[in-house]
């Protein structure tokens, strides 16, 4: 029965603040009756979900010894599991020590018993291709940003091995699949789009969005090269030649945040821009309520929770034309759409916004609102999972291919 599928999903770490997608899914999951089980390569001490979900950690492989002795016990437990491991790393051309190394992390998976197993990065999935057949599980796996958009060109072939081994895709957005396709996925491997969703009743305002002077903008997410700012950063500066007064808010932390302080010093924007720390989904609840303007500048970008986020809290959002996001607005109906690295275009919408009525600006927040409400909310989540999962109810992925 359904309530009694077993799920292992398998991350590199436990979900950060900006990670959204990954708890509500989880959530959902257990709600919807699932055995959900994490297996995790970092080990932190963080309490995120109730006992009801265990957390497993990848064994630390510096330990030779006490690795060995893993082996040998893993053997003699389940020696046909062991045995089939080895025998498909072998038939994948892999030699004898990786395949053993890649049986050695991936112990804290393979000794369990699971219905599937589903790599919710597919850069996690890597030297793990053969962990769901060896054990007689379904293999899943979801499609990212990073690792379709970006993973595989630094990394031509690294799925090759993986391809071969799918039973089921879950996408973000249809770009993200075709893409894959062309790094090579069967096209007729099921395949299965749910959006990310978010949690309605927390991210609701009723607040009168005027438009104050200074304006008020906001983005949030990791300061990562690919996120764009420095775009949003001069289309800011173009708008302070204009002498439109504004404050920009960032919050989010990264390997980045040097390079954009030095943008905005360059930019001579140090008066108008606050960079914070990441915080708490309830503060940033709050800084959504503050601002008037949301803006996702990106490079590459899956489909980006916050966008929904600032749309259901009636902000008003200018996004970049990066993957994902072109399905998470649609252009001039729930906000504005423009090319990426083009920030001339991000200053032409703030413009085009601020000199609009009330009117026509309630007229897209409306329109932003209820379609958060219809598509992305966690309760459609709860539905399509279920379907994902739910072997009686494969033969609807045949429709829902693109």
């Amino acid at each position: 029965m359904l309530q009694k599928l077993k799920i292992g999903l398998v991350l590199s770490d436990l979900p950060g603040y900006s990670e959204t997608f990954i708890k509500n899914k989880i959530l959902v999951l257990t709600k919807s009756g699932y055995k959900v089980s994490l297996y995790v390569t970092k080990k932190r001490s963080i309490k995120l979900f109730d006992n009801k979900i265990k957390i497993k950690y990848q064994v630390n492989t510096k330990n030779k010894f006490y690795n060995l002795f893993l082996l040998l016990y893993f053997f003699i437990r389940k020696p046909i599991v062991f045995m089939r491991f080895i025998k498909f790393e072998l038939m994948d051309h892999k030699n004898f020590f990786k395949s053993v190394r890649n049986l050695i992390i991936n112990l804290h998976i393979i000794k369990d018993s699971l219905d599937w197993i589903h790599f919710s990065f597919s850069t996690n999935a890597i030297d793990r291709e053969n962990v769901a057949s060896a054990i007689g599980a379904k293999l899943a796996i979801s499609f990212r940003g990073y690792d379709i958009g970006i993973y595989p060109y630094q990394n031509p072939n690294c799925y090759n091995i993986l391809w071969k081994k799918i039973d089921r895709v879950h996408t973000i957005s249809d770009d993200l699949y075709n893409r894959a396709i062309k790094l090579g996925l069967d096209s007729n491997i099921e395949c299965y789009k749910i959006n990310p969703a978010i949690n309605l009743e927390k991210f609701i305002s009723s607040k009168n969005n005027e438009i104050q002077s200074p304006i008020r903008i906001l983005t949030v997410g990791r300061l990562n090269w690919k996120k764009g700012y420095e775009y949003t950063l001069e289309a800011l500066g173009l708008l302070k030649k204009y002498n439109i007064q504004f404050e920009y808010r960032i919050i989010g932390e990264g390997n980045y945040q040097a390079a954009i302080e030095f943008a905005i010093k360059q930019l001579n924007l140090e008066e108008n821009i606050i960079v914070k720390k990441s915080m708490p989904q309830s503060d940033i609840i709050k800084e959504m309520e503050w601002a008037n303007i949301y803006i996702q500048s990106s490079i590459q970008e899956g489909f980006c929770n916050a966008v929904l986020e600032a749309q259901s809290m009636g902000l008003l959002c200018i996004v970049s034309d990066a993957d994902g996001l072109t399905e998470n607005i649609i252009d001039k109906k729930s906000g504005w759409v423009v090319e990426k690295r083009n920030s001339r275009m991000i200053t032409n919408s703030i413009i085009e916004l601020i000199n609009m009525s009330k009117s026509e600006r309630e007229k897209i927040i409306n329109f932003a609102k209820e379609r958060i409400q219809k598509q992305f909310n966690l309760n459609n989540h709860k539905d399509l999972f279920s379907n994902f999962y739910n072997e009686k109810n494969s033969n609807q992925f045949k429709d829902k291919k693109f």
